[in-house]
Parts: C-alpha cells; structure tokens; sequence
C-alpha cells in the first residue's frame, strides 16, 4: 500500500507539471485505477536522434531531437546542424511499461495483457512473494548510426529513407495501446477499482 501510495503521488505530480507523455495519460490513470497494481515508469514511443559520446555512455548522451509522435525529414535535418560531439544515432523506440502487480497472480496477468495486446517483449523483471514488476514492451526498436563529432556521413536520400522508416515503426508499435486499453479495462472489472487512487484526487479521474 505504501509503495503504490508513493507511486500515484509521483505520477500525479508529474502529470500535473506535463513530465508524462499526453498521450498515455488516460491509459496510465486507468492502469493505477486497478486494485493491486500501479506503474513506476513508462513511455508512449519515440523518434529521434541522439549523441553518444562512446558506445555505452548512455547516462551522458544528449538528444538533439525526440519526439514522441513522428518526425519530418526536414525535423531531422535541421536537427543535425547541433550535433557537436559523439556518435549520431536515429533511433525508434515502441512503448514501454513497468506495472507493478501486488500478488505473484496479478503478476501473471500483467504479463498475460501485455503478450496478448501485441508487446511481444513482456517480460518479468523482479520477482518476489509479495511483488511482481512486469516491463510491457514492443519489438519495434530501431538504431541507425548517422555520423560523428558532428559530421552526418549519409546522404539526404538514406536519411529520408531512414525517417520514414522509423516513423512507420512508431506508428506500428503505437497502434497497439487501444488494445492494451481495452485488456486494462478489462482488469479493471475483474480485480475492482483501487480507493487509495481516487482517494488522492488524481487529475482527470472522472474519466476513468
């Protein structure tokens, strides 16, 4: 009770100061509408070009462009004028999910949900008798090296190409959350609705 206390009133702040991405808000309200499971993290999907200084150096990379709808070629080129140091990568990323089951069953049908909404990378992530957190995910991921130190080293032609590619894989792994709404909605009706959620005055809790 206490962990998911702390989960809504993180999640509630970060709504209330536009940190969560508008267009999972409703689906991340409902999924901690349901008894028993709350989420800690989580994503709608993204295009974008980001620097890395060397392979791994994931916590010191900075993006130069991300959105979390799709991008234009001409979003990206421009983008690329502020590339200065590091490798340039294109990346596609699909949705993901940490949803936290308070019982080892409700564990099970998280991950259940998120097989048969279409997120083919659910897996279990932590394990324990009174705790299960599941990562619902998609395959859709995409990683294209551009250039470095701020040389792009692709013509216009490949980096049309590679837009639309990615672009195209966004929209792939997106078209599968009114599916994943649908099975929370679902949940919702077999485990019931959480009191300590709407005991918090969530924004917009009159919609789910």
């Amino acid at each position: 009770m206490r962990a998911k206390r702390e989960a809504l009133k993180a999640l509630f702040t970060a709504i209330s100061e536009n940190k969560v991405d508008r267009d999972i808000v409703d689906l991340l309200l409902l999924i901690n509408s349901i008894k028993g499971v709350y989420t800690t993290s989580s994503c709608s999907g993204r295009v974008g070009i980001i620097e890395e200084p060397k392979i791994g150096a994931k916590p010191l990379s900075r993006w130069i462009i991300k959105k979390h709808a799709p991008i234009t070629f001409e979003e990206a080129k421009d983008s690329l004028k502020d590339a200065r140091e590091g490798i340039i990568f294109l990346k596609a990323q699909p949705p993901i999910f940490h949803i936290v089951g308070e019982t080892p069953e409700i564990g099970k049908k998280l991950h259940e949900i998120g097989l048969s909404s279409g997120f083919k990378y659910t897996t279990f992530k932590a394990l324990s008798k009174d705790r299960v957190l599941v990562e619902i995910n998609g395959t859709e991921y995409l990683t294209v090296p551009l250039g470095r130190d701020g040389k792009v080293l692709i013509t216009d032609e490949y980096l049309e190409f590679l837009i639309n590619l990615a672009n195209e894989m966004l929209e792939r792994s997106k078209s599968r959350l009114p599916r994943l709404e649908q099975n929370f909605k679902k949940l919702k009706k077999e485990l019931g609705e959480d009191e300590l959620f709407y005991e918090l005055n969530p924004p917009r809790a009159q919609y789910i």
